[in-house]
């Protein structure tokens, strides 16, 4: 959880807010999906120090440049949680679980 003081007071950002905002950010990626539909495929943890490390469990598709792909996603989920929350994450890690083909 992230708390900041405002001038006027604190308010918390919770773990479950920044998983939602990377999430958000990866759906309008094309080519990547999440490992497990039913199941959270992200986690969000802080360290003692508070620095956020944002850890993806991910399927692409078939044929896709993971390279390119995976720059992309760490690129648009730091950007989103930054622009959302002023938090700049230390690390946008990506776990690529498998691969999905065209259906």
């Amino acid at each position: 959880m992230e708390t900041q003081n405002s001038g006027l007071g604190t308010y918390s950002i919770s773990e479950k807010a920044f998983r939602e905002i990377a999430s958000i950010a990866c759906t309008h990626i094309k080519n990547i999906y999440p490992y497990r539909k039913d199941k959270e495929f992200v986690e969000c943890d802080f360290s003692k120090n508070g620095e956020l490390t944002v850890d993806l469990n991910v399927r692409v598709k078939k044929g896709i440049d993971i390279v390119k792909l995976c720059t992309k996603v760490q690129e648009e989920v730091k950007e989103s949680i930054l622009l959302m929350t002023g938090v700049e994450p230390k690390t946008v890690n990506i776990d690529i679980k498998g691969f999905e083909t065209e259906k």
